[in-house]
């Protein structure tokens, strides 16, 4: 570790070669036994699908529920041209370990590390990433809506506990893994029928969960298909804002380099703001790799301790209840060489803190200070 005991941990420099850089069991994509000893153990996925010729896309984010660990609950995101975002809510039990089940969305993998099924038919309640911003949504009045998706690994699986090269105490598991892959389906809703032809951003995690130590994180995973390259990033504070964490990941031309050095924009109220974005990171050379992002459309949550999610914006000045709101956006990219990649950009912050255009950095940052 790189750090002081009593500073920030922040991943150790390496390269790492080939084609499963953190050498991992593809077993474990598949779901696994719970374990019913820890109150807070958990096991959670999350899909952002962007369909970059339809300007579409899904969200998708489910997990075991805390008092019932056999139980999984589900929140599917339509998102729509127009800011136009459908919402929905479910809770079901998987038939079998090889993915989710809440009986209108279904995930499967279909081959360890390579391939994904994912398929819904539902309804859900008509809102936007506006409204979304303001309040909890997902139990009006809703309109049918459905979709098929199959996903093909375009990158290796990226292990962010592995990358850290360090125990991690976060309460966020003990297992994160992260992929970019190729979507292609189709999308229904509202009387019309999209191609979904693009990327998806995967991510699977499990072991104890409690939200009570987060105080913000910044946490965005990047892929370009063409160049099949990835960038991953994650930085965390406590809720005095104080730094936790601080990785860098970039996966391109079978090298996995990882680092620790970075800033990305933050939060100034939640809805995908701002919507212009950027990222500078210190690469193992010690170059400035620096680049530019648009938010395409977005989706927001809330974290609520020790480890429920609702969805869009929940908060109650009565009870004191600061949790932290976590916006999902799809990012638009472009690299250094001109190439077009998409993210998924979660920015979470407590309400407390904003406006926060840049989060909290450790002190030993080149871009601290400016």
């Amino acid at each position: 570790m790189e750090a002081a005991d009593t500073g920030p941990l922040l991943a150790r420099h390496r390269a790492l070669e080939g084609d499963n850089p953190f050498g991992l069991d593809p077993e474990m994509d598949y779901l696994m036994e719970p374990d019913h000893s820890l109150p807070l153990w958990s096991e959670t996925m999350f899909f952002l699908i962007w369909s970059e010729t339809a300007n579409v896309g899904l969200w998708l984010h489910v997990g075991v529920v805390p008092e019932d660990k056999t139980m999984w609950w589900a929140q599917t995101y339509a998102m729509l041209p127009d800011g136009v975002v459908l919402v929905d809510r479910s809770f079901g039990r998987p038939s079998d370990l090889k993915g989710p089940d809440t009986g209108n969305l279904k995930i499967k993998c279909t081959e360890p590390h390579k391939r994904w099924a994912i398929s819904f038919d539902g309804a859900g309640e008509i809102s936007s990433s506006e409204d979304l911003a303001k309040r909890v949504v997902g139990a009006g009045v809703a309109t049918p809506f459905s979709f098929e998706v199959e996903l093909e690994a375009l990158v290796p699986v990226y292990d962010m506990h592995a990358g850290m090269g360090a125990e991690i105490d976060w309460d966020v598991g003990h297992v994160h893994h992260e992929q970019g892959l190729k979507a292609i389906g189709k999308l229904k809703a509202m009387g019309k029928e999209w191609p979904i032809e693009g990327v998806a951003i995967r991510d699977h995690s499990r072991g104890e969960r409690h939200f009570g130590k987060w105080g913000g994180h910044v946490w965005n995973y990047a892929v370009w298909p063409e160049s099949k390259r990835a960038l991953g990033v994650f930085a965390m504070w406590s809720p005095t804002e104080e730094p936790m964490s601080s990785i860098v990941m970039i996966m391109e031309n079978g090298r996995t380099e990882i680092s620790h050095d970075f800033v990305i924009t933050g939060m100034t109220e939640p809805g995908g703001h701002p919507r212009e974005v950027e990222l500078r990171a210190i690469r193992l050379d010690g170059s400035e790799l620096h680049i530019k992002g648009e938010v395409m459309h977005n989706v927001t949550m809330t974290y609520v301790e020790p480890n429920h999610n609702l969805n869009g914006v929940y908060t109650d000045p009565r009870e004191g209840l600061d949790a932290t709101i976590a916006d999902e956006s799809a990012v638009r990219w472009r690299w250094t060489d001109g190439e077009i990649g998409y993210s998924n950009f979660e920015r979470g912050f407590r309400p407390s803190s904003l406006p926060r255009a840049i989060p909290p950095l450790p002190s030993s940052s080149r871009f601290s200070g400016g």
